[in-house]
């Protein structure tokens, strides 16, 4: 009888049948496939591609400076070619009305405004500016040929800003970010569905709680191995020098904004790698069958 119970007991052992390692493992590179992706692309949303990162960046004293001398350096040839005193040429544009026209042009860059630059706004602190120093230097404002020296600059102004800023710059930037940013959250949303019904897909294949763990853990433990392993070989490989310097006068900050950017992608893979690793070490608690 004792013998027909153990009997028994070891044909049932036999009956339960261990999931196929084979499909855990491809399902393990497929869901790191999806985190990587969907976490890149998150990191991309609050980076790059979201407009108040930049404008953080942007608005710094030491960038604020350089565009406030290339600006007036900018209007102030404009002002000689248009007959204004040289008295009256210097520092048209101040610090702070710099500041605030870069916060304006860069949230509406990428909002994806047609014209990203409010042209009768910088034309009337120039106006204001260049009246100001008109009647320091005794100068009346009201004479025909101030009148029609103002006017003259303020049109070249806005020539400039239409054909070699908004044309050449401003609006291949905006259908860049607008364009850039529809496909990462199209990729973002497609990497969390596809990551969601992989995972369903693991644990009804698995049947074990602390086996899907194991195999959740090791695909987020490679993908953030990765992408840490990326961010940090483009950050000290010269990479993001090379691109920033196609951005001529914005150079520096363009490097700026794409080393931030690593770092945050790096310390996004090392946390991926953080919950990987506690998932592994969760699943070495499975049961063995």
């Amino acid at each position: 009888m004792k013998k027909d119970v153990e009997q028994l007991s070891r044909r049932g052992r036999q009956t339960v049948k261990i999931p196929g390692y084979a499909i855990s493992r491809w399902l393990v590179v497929l869901i790191g496939i999806t985190l990587f992706l969907a976490v890149s692309t998150h990191v991309l949303q609050k980076t790059i591609l979201n407009s108040q990162f930049v404008i953080a960046q942007a608005t710094k004293s030491d960038y604020v400076n350089e565009a406030t001398t290339t600006v007036n350096n900018v209007v102030a040839d404009l002002a000689s070619s248009n007959g204004v005193p040289t008295t009256m040429t210097t520092n048209l544009v101040t610090t702070k009305q710099v500041k605030e026209d870069l916060a304006e042009i860069v949230e509406n860059v990428y909002a994806g405004k047609a014209n990203a630059i409010d042209n009768q706004k910088i034309k009337q602190q120039i106006s204001q500016n260049i009246a100001v120093k008109a009647q320091n230097a005794g100068i009346s404002t009201s004479n025909e040929e101030f009148t029609a020296v103002q006017t003259a600059l303020l049109g070249s102004v806005d020539s400039y800003i239409d054909q070699t800023i908004q044309d050449r710059y401003l609006d291949k930037a905006t259908a860049a970010i607008n364009k850039a940013d529809s496909v990462n959250k199209l990729v973002f949303w497609i990497s969390i569905i596809t990551a969601f019904i992989l995972a369903i897909i693991l644990i009804f294949h698995d049947r074990s709680l602390l086996r899907w763990m194991h195999y959740m853990g090791l695909s987020a433990l490679w993908s953030g191995a990765l992408m840490a392993a990326l961010a940090f070989i483009a950050s000290n490989s010269g990479f993001f020098a090379q691109i920033a310097e196609r951005a001529d006068q914005a150079s520096g900050l363009v490097e700026n904004l794409l080393e931030l950017s690593a770092a945050s992608f790096q310390n996004a893979g090392l946390l991926l790698m953080l919950g990987g690793v506690f998932g592994v070490i969760i699943g070495i608690f499975r049961r063995k069958s």
